[in-house]
Parts: C-alpha cells; sequence; structure tokens
C-alpha cells in the first residue's frame, strides 16, 4: 500500500488554463493565482486524482527532469498551494 498523499483542488478555487498556464481564483479571499506550465501540468494531475508519488512520476516521464529534482518540485508547490488554501489533502 502506497503512502504517497493525495490532495484535491479546494471548492472554492476556480481554474481556468490559458497558454498551457493556469489562473487560480480563490473565491474566499478573491485572490488570483498563475501557475507556469510546470504547475499548470501538475494542477491538472491533482484534478485526475493522482497521488504524489504518480504526480513526481508523470513530471519525471514528461519533462526532462531527475526524480528528486520533481519530488522537490512537487513537495514545494502543494504546500504553496495548501498555505493558500487553493488544495486540501483528500480523505
Amino acid at each position: 500500500m502506497s503512502t504517497a498523499l493525495r490532495y484535491v483542488p479546494s471548492p472554492d478555487v476556480l481554474v481556468s488554463h490559458l497558454d498551457g498556464e493556469a489562473i487560480l481564483l480563490h473565491m474566499g479571499s478573491k485572490h488570483y493565482f498563475r501557475l507556469n506550465r510546470v504547475g499548470a501540468h501538475v494542477w491538472k494531475l491533482l484534478e485526475s486524482g493522482l497521488d504524489t508519488d504518480s504526480i513526481t512520476a508523470q513530471l519525471v516521464a514528461t519533462f526532462d527532469v531527475s526524480s528528486n529534482v520533481a519530488t522537490d518540485a512537487v513537495n514545494a508547490l502543494l504546500r504553496d498551494l495548501s498555505e493558500q488554501t487553493l488544495i486540501r489533502q483528500a480523505t
């Protein structure tokens, strides 16, 4: 059994994917957030229900990046998204 965490987008967030990037609007705070191409890719993987290990594996397969770098980047992004209440841990 995997111990990887799974996160889901907050129901308070609207997202629009534009030219490979994503624009997020938190309806509660009315703040906008912009995700670059990699961040937008991670967001789509979150929307599809993948856990953190699977997201990291997808980044390694899609981008020219090592597993360690991808793991660090995914963890940092998820931490930032969580701190802004844009995502929450799935139950």
